[in-house]
């Protein structure tokens, strides 16, 4: 049977009274059946006061995964990824940059991998069954245990458990980020000759070409970590730890300085944690500061400077900065 046909029979059986696990393993059936689909379509973004508008073409084979997200409205941009590979084409500069990503992450939203294990940190609800850009769509709430953490509003297409809307929720329910389809128009077969068409045009052979891939990252084992952080939220556990270095931190010492990059994460929201030398005040954030959904604060901690930034409350980023120390 059709993975489309078992979700829709799914749904079908599904009441609105049905246990708080089995909405978590049906989202997570969608999860899974997210990342198959071929499709092409338009999303709209609202951060803060700033909406963008982006074209989407997505596709799945036995290569891999293919991406291409251009940009409509503001600076012209398109970005291609196929699995851990980005190539972004900057035609208004003339330039195309290549990175490969680590985590091999999508170029926009999808439902989170691990749902079925995110219960111990947030309630789910259903709502009422809507539609969004002409497909008929599951809706539910993930709202967090916790003030440490936002909610989050999905809107789930109920045929290919897609995902076609979602709303980042404040903790009195006010949508601070939103992402939304506008159309959408699913593929037979995976759309891989468009994308090696998208990088054969003339133009792009007389554009500038950078590598952005870093130098020197070392990825430290958790055992030999210098630092800590004593307020975590629950459920919080660290997923990344990187060290770029630079140059020696002073001309008689063989130390080299560099900047510490931390990951927090709970299996949906995720909070970055940069440590580096302190160069005086300014040089950093102090304090707070935010950008729609996006917190950050900085602190000094002795001879180190930390700022963390994350999509998560204020309430989360502070604490976090404040309770980050060096072990002896």
């Amino acid at each position: 049977m059709p993975l489309h046909t078992v979700i829709a029979v799914f749904l079908l059986t599904l009441s609105t009274n049905s246990y708080a696990g089995d909405l978590f393993d049906m989202l997570q059936r969608m999860s899974d059946a997210d990342y198959n689909q071929n499709y092409q379509g338009i999303f709209i973004l609202r951060k803060s006061d700033k909406l963008s508008t982006f074209k989407v073409l997505h596709g799945n084979d036995e290569k891999g995964v293919w991406e291409s997200l251009e940009t409509l409205n503001g600076e012209s941009r398109q970005v291609i990824r196929h699995n851990n590979k980005v190539v972004t084409i900057y035609p208004e500069q003339k330039l195309v940059t290549i990175r490969h990503s680590i985590n091999n992450n999508s170029l926009y939203l999808h439902l989170p991998d691990n749902i079925k294990q995110l219960d111990h940190f947030y309630t789910i609800q259903r709502r009422d069954d809507d539609r969004i850009a002409n497909h008929p769509t599951l809706v539910v709430d993930l709202l967090p245990k916790d003030q440490y953490r936002y909610g989050y509003r999905y809107w789930v297409d109920k045929n290919t458990g897609m995902l076609l809307r979602c709303d980042l929720l404040a903790v009195d329910n006010t949508v601070v980020e939103q992402m939304m389809f506008t159309s959408l128009k699913y593929l037979k077969s995976s759309p891989a000759d468009s994308f090696a068409g998208l990088l054969k045009g003339a133009p792009y052979e007389q554009y500038k070409q950078q590598l952005l891939d870093e130098r020197e990252v070392n990825v430290l084992p958790s055992a030999q970590l210098k630092w800590g952080v004593n307020l975590l939220p629950k459920g919080f556990m660290l997923t990344q730890s990187t060290m770029r270095h630079s140059q020696p931190s002073s001309a008689n010492s063989n130390e080299e300085a560099g900047l510490l990059h931390l990951v927090y994460s709970d299996g949906l929201a995720s909070v970055s944690i940069f440590i580096e030398q302190n160069q005086g005040e300014d040089k950093h954030l102090q304090g707070a500061s935010m950008m729609g959904a996006v917190n950050a604060y900085g602190n000094s901690v002795g001879d180190y400077f930390v700022t963390v930034v994350g999509e998560v409350p204020i309430t989360t980023v502070r604490s976090m900065a404040r309770s980050t120390f060096k072990l002896p």
